[in-house]
């Protein structure tokens, strides 16, 4: 029997050997805790390689990207002579990309907002598309997916550094 007290409500959770190294859910807050005992390799190990925060503990902000407009979009804000640009920030004002230790979250919308947010153990599949003007000033539109839907769930345009995004997610995914 493992036991460990919950990284975020400090609750005692109680589970069996196989359980070892593997990522469980609090019952009672649902934050997701890694148990001791893991596995050479595990994501936390690789995350914390890389300079990171550990995926074990409480949650810790790894990043937050907010849209590269002028990037992504130089000839829009060349030839409109800055109107490109009004649009594009207003429109991408509270547009915020954060990726944690535990999952990542779109926030988007200044007057009226919406939130997604997808567990790093339940991402399936990021995506990365990069036109060859994206590849050039290195920004992207990045999709991740997760086990529970159907479709892509979160969809982020004009990232700075989408690779490094993703590389990022990827240490956190269990692989």
């Amino acid at each position: 029997m493992i036991t460990k007290q919950c990284d975020k409500c400090n609750k005692t959770l109680e589970f069996s050997d196989s359980y070892a190294g593997r990522r469980v859910e609090c019952p009672d807050c649902g934050d997701v805790n890694l148990m001791p005992g893991a596995p050479a390799g595990a994501a936390g190990d690789r995350a914390q390689a890389a300079g990171l925060p550990p995926d074990s503990g409480p949650e810790k902000e790894v990043m937050v990207l907010a849209p590269a407009n002028w990037r992504a979009h130089p000839f829009l804000m060349i030839f409109t002579l800055g109107i490109g640009t009004l649009i594009l920030w207003f429109r991408n004002l509270g547009n915020r990309l954060y990726i944690t230790n535990k999952r990542t979250i779109l926030r988007s919308g200044f007057f009226s907002k919406s939130t997604t947010e997808v567990m790093h153990d339940h991402v399936r599949n990021v995506q990365v598309e990069q036109s060859f003007l994206n590849r050039i000033f290195n920004v992207g539109t990045i999709g991740i997916s997760s086990s529970g839907q159907d479709g892509v769930e979160i969809v982020a345009h004009s990232v700075p550094r989408p690779m490094q995004v993703k590389k990022t997610i990827d240490l956190y995914r269990p692989m």
